[in-house]
């Protein structure tokens, strides 16, 4: 069902959390929006509940455009869980927009049961389970590039070579970029040598040289403590390498890890 929205909170945030909700931003005066706003409704019409479509009139509420960073209308934002997972901007035919929710719309309650198992598997530590059983997920809808990500991630660190693969089906979208950057930090790692040569402060170089290896043994904790020692003393080793080691750790074992809750305070507060 398509609707103007009235309360931001309730249509939008509340909402989210239970289905995604695919805001259309427009104007009375926006040609372009008045060709896709009814595609929209026709494709809400017929999402069985999947999806929930508000439309949010740019002149009268500014503060929220300004919200979602709106340059231009039509401009269309998939929320969901009050995150921003997908968007366009311009007036798309007909065929793109449905291949678009295609991609993003998360799946009936099934999927979503798969995906939190998933999810709980990576926070015990059982990556090889959670990566079996997201290979499958992926290989029933292939299309999916928040799919390939998660199995990108779940690759690392001894499936290197199936880590890149999966990187080249998002490697130009920057919504994925932390995942492109953990993938290319762990090829980096991997390359180098106990004895890789750098300028700056020796006890920092020897401290990140060491958390490297750390990283490339699975020793997490040890990494860490390394990493963090060499922050502290020279940001400068590797172009700030120890940080983006930390980042690459965190990213591969995902926030919920009881590793990274245990190492994230301690990381932030080396940062300052």
């Amino acid at each position: 069902m398509a609707y103007d929205m009235t309360d931001f909170r309730v249509d939008v945030l509340e909402a989210s959390n239970n289905i995604p909700v695919v805001i259309d931003f427009w104007a009375e005066w926006c040609g372009p929006c008045r060709v896709l706003g009814p595609v929209l409704e026709k494709l809400a019409s017929q999402a069985q509940g999947k999806w929930k479509l508000v439309k949010i009139n740019t002149e009268e509420h500014p503060q929220i455009a300004a919200q979602f960073q709106i340059r231009s209308i039509p401009a269309v934002k998939m929320v969901h869980k009050g995150a921003i997972i997908a968007e366009f901007v311009g007036a798309l035919p007909e065929a793109q927009i449905k291949t678009w929710l295609d991609q993003h719309v998360p799946g009936n309650q099934e999927q979503a049961m798969l995906e939190e198992h998933v999810d709980q598997l990576i926070a015990e530590g059982n990556r090889a389970a959670a990566r079996e059983m997201m290979a499958e997920m992926y290989a029933s809808n292939p299309q999916s590039k928040e799919m390939a990500a998660k199995l990108a991630l779940l690759a690392l660190p001894d499936r290197l070579e199936d880590a890149r693969a999966l990187m080249s089906v998002f490697k130009d979208e920057a919504k994925f970029e932390i995942e492109r950057e953990t993938i290319l930090y762990y090829e980096h790692v991997r390359s180098m040598s106990d004895n890789s040569a750098f300028e700056g402060n020796p006890q920092a170089i020897t401290f990140y040289l060491n958390g490297c290896k750390a990283m490339r043994d699975g020793n997490h904790e040890l990494a860490f403590e390394q990493f963090i020692e060499s922050m502290m003393r020279d940001r400068s080793i590797d172009h700030d390498g120890a940080r983006r080691g930390c980042i690459a750790i965190f990213t591969m074992l995902g926030d919920t890890h009881e590793t990274t809750k245990a190492w994230r305070r301690r990381f932030s507060m080396a940062l300052y």
